[in-house]
């Protein structure tokens, strides 16, 4: 038998007494480890410490306090999406449902239960436990406890609807849907050349040129919150790059931008380009209709909504194995889609290869004397 408790996780834990507070109660430090030898050497640095004065008080600072000055401290230089993620995960999440309890108090359980809470969201659960692991992290280096509590945290598994090319259904609802000159040209604009939505939104009417048929992505629109602020390409991983229009848009470009009369193609209101709330209600539109295009009478009494997870990032996988099937090049395919998705493009034409390759198999086994 080992010398000390093997909790349920696996972890070996025990509480030392270094003393008396001045209450007279016992001033105890809890330890706990992956192993008995490191246990042991974690009690026996304590105790090191302890008789060189320099023993670390854990501190019962709420956890909503520290992590404010926390973001305040460490995060303000990061990119405005990034701050806003930690922002929302900060504000929305770890202060109103765990915020109240002490730094030295917060326990595993704690933070895997707001993590359950959560679960039909993967990505805010990866978020959290991504936010919540560095403001233990830092609250550490600060001195302030002396182990973290995110350890063997359970996420829920992601649905990968993202990684994949638009379904027939969905093209379908594409050529159907009855949308506005606008939002069409948002969904061509997404499909004939796999724009990022930020993207998509920083397109001028400068960047297209018709009569040399190509189209040249020069600015992204990231947003603070919901404010929108439109950023050079040509500083991100991406860069510029210039694409070709292809035959089959060139009428429909044409005439619509005719009839745009702003030097930004998606126009907001009270901004030069869409907010956030105001491309989001877009897009929610555009999936309405294109629902509406594809159900029946029936289907649209009982709420049937056959299209309901299609974002514009799926529009660039569809581009992607667009450009795999023409013959495109893996090299030209990854200058085409920008080379900060070099990793994607690599995976989707890698998952092609071996589809194609396993139909091949399939014919030579059949197709035999």
């Amino acid at each position: 038998m080992g010398k000390y408790k093997k909790r349920k996780d696996g972890r070996y834990a025990t509480t030392i007494t270094l003393g008396y507070k001045p209450d007279g109660s016992p001033d105890k430090v809890f330890l706990s480890a992956k192993t008995e030898k490191e246990l042991k050497k974690k009690i026996l640095d304590v105790q090191m410490k302890q008789e060189a004065g320099a023993l670390i008080k854990e501190s019962d600072m709420p956890l909503a306090e520290y992590s404010k000055e926390w973001f305040k401290a460490y995060k303000a230089a990061v990119g405005v999406n990034t701050k806003a993620m930690y922002k929302n995960i900060i504000d929305h999440y770890i202060v109103p449902e765990i915020g109240h309890l002490p730094l030295n108090k917060t326990r595993r359980s704690d933070i895997q239960t707001l993590i359950n809470d959560h679960m039909e969201h993967p990505r805010t659960c990866e978020q959290i436990r991504l936010t919540i692991n560095q403001i233990f992290k830092s609250a550490i280096d600060d001195h302030l406890i002396t182990e973290s509590p995110v350890q063997n945290i359970a996420l829920p598994k992601r649905r990968k609807s993202e990684r994949r090319p638009l379904t027939d259904l969905e093209k379908q609802a594409i050529k159907a849907a009855d949308f506005l000159p606008a939002e069409r040209a948002l969904i061509m604009l997404l499909f004939y050349f796999g724009l990022r939505r930020g993207e998509a939104l920083a397109l001028s009417k400068a960047d297209i040129d018709l009569k040399k048929k190509t189209l040249t992505v020069r600015n992204v629109v990231v947003f603070d919150v919901n404010t929108p602020e439109i950023k050079d390409c040509a500083k991100t991983e991406a860069g510029n790059r210039t694409l070709p229009i292809p035959a089959s848009v060139v009428p429909f470009l044409q005439n619509w931008l005719k009839t745009v009369n702003t030097f930004y193609l998606f126009p907001g209101l009270n901004y030069p380009v869409l907010s956030k709330t105001q491309y989001t209600k877009m897009w929610n539109r555009i999936i309405k209709k294109m629902n509406d295009a594809v159900t029946t009478d029936k289907e649209k009494v009982i709420g049937s909504e056959p299209i309901s997870d299609l974002t514009a990032h799926i529009f660039r996988h569809n581009y992607c194995t667009m450009l795999y099937y023409s013959g495109v090049s893996l090299k030209k395919a990854v200058e085409l889609m920008g080379h900060s998705d070099i990793k994607m493009v690599m995976e989707v034409y890698a998952h092609l290869d071996e589809l194609k390759e396993a139909v091949q198999d399939k014919l030579d086994a059949a197709i035999s004397l």
